[in-house]
């Protein structure tokens, strides 16, 4: 995967989507576009990998700016075309979520009043107690209703849950890695636990992706995007881990004197080589535990 980075990174929205549905479409895999969501303007295009039987999946989101975006591209279409696929065991599947920048208004399940520092306790903490009650009380998991076909087209909502119920509604682990960069050491990469320490989605952030940090516990300004949130709060109540993947853009210095163009999104091929180094490790570890 690595040794490859430099074919993977595109410098326009236009370029990356052209290249993630080429690699879906050469390596023929089934690609579903979520278009048409109104004045949001977003288009996300999902695919997953691997046994659709796979009782763990692996989901990988776009961030929330263009800078992310195209670094989740990257990552992604580098997933899709080496080994990372070709070696995927059975108990694991993977769910890319592709979008460059996707102006997703997050609409939580239930009205709760958050901020970008405190979302997680509110959506999280529900997750776990709906999780806890499903295990009390043995009941098998309902599939998401079908979204009846109308003449308008149906909501963004309704789409996330059609989302879920085709690609999500059979696993009983669902790990979420929303892919975000920022100041920070150039190249390094942060895995934040989006949860408070010792919870039980923490303590799987920390084993399925190594997470060493959470997300009240550092100076990051990381949380997951609009959509990973939405994505988080509409999830069945099954075991979910969920964090951030947040890759280090620059310190001041470093971006006064290499002059790297997006503050966010570097030119530079030392940048972008570290980048998918990081993010091969961090899959690969979350794809063993969760087989």
């Amino acid at each position: 995967m690595p040794e490859l980075a430099a074919n993977f990174f595109e410098q326009t929205p236009e370029a990356a989507i052209i290249k993630f549905r080429s690699i879906c479409e050469s390596n023929g895999l089934e690609l579903w576009t979520m278009d048409n969501l109104g004045a949001m303007s977003c288009v996300l295009d999902v695919v997953r990998i691997g046994s659709p039987d796979a009782p763990s999946v692996l989901v990988l989101t776009p961030g929330a700016s263009e800078g992310e975006g195209l670094c989740a591209s990257a990552i992604q279409c580098c997933v899709l075309a080496g080994a990372i696929r070709r070696e995927l065991p059975r108990e694991v599947a993977i769910l890319l979520i592709h979008s460059v920048a996707p102006n997703w208004k997050f609409v939580p399940k239930k009205s709760v009043s958050m901020s970008e520092r405190n979302w997680n306790d509110a959506l999280l903490v529900a997750a776990e107690t709906r999780y806890k009650e499903f295990v009390r009380t043995g009941k098998t998991l309902r599939k998401p209703q079908q979204v009846a076909q109308r003449k308008v087209e149906p909501s963004p909502e309704k789409k996330l849950g059609a989302l879920i119920g085709s690609y999500l509604s059979r696993a009983e682990r669902i790990g979420v890695i929303d892919v975000r960069t920022g100041p920070g050491p150039y190249g390094e990469c942060d895995v934040i636990a989006c949860a408070g320490k010792g919870t039980p989605i923490c303590k799987r952030a920390r084993l399925w992706f190594g997470a060493r940090a959470e997300l009240d516990d550092t100076l990051s300004v990381a949380a997951p995007g609009p959509f990973a949130q939405s994505l988080i709060a509409h999830l069945p109540p099954v075991q979910l881990g969920a964090a951030v993947m947040e890759f280090g853009t620059y310190s001041l210095q470093a971006f006064l004197r290499t002059n790297t163009g997006r503050m966010f999104y570097p030119m530079d091929s030392n940048w972008r080589t570290q980048v998918m180094d990081k993010a091969h490790t961090v899959l690969r570890h979350a794809v063993a535990e969760l087989a």
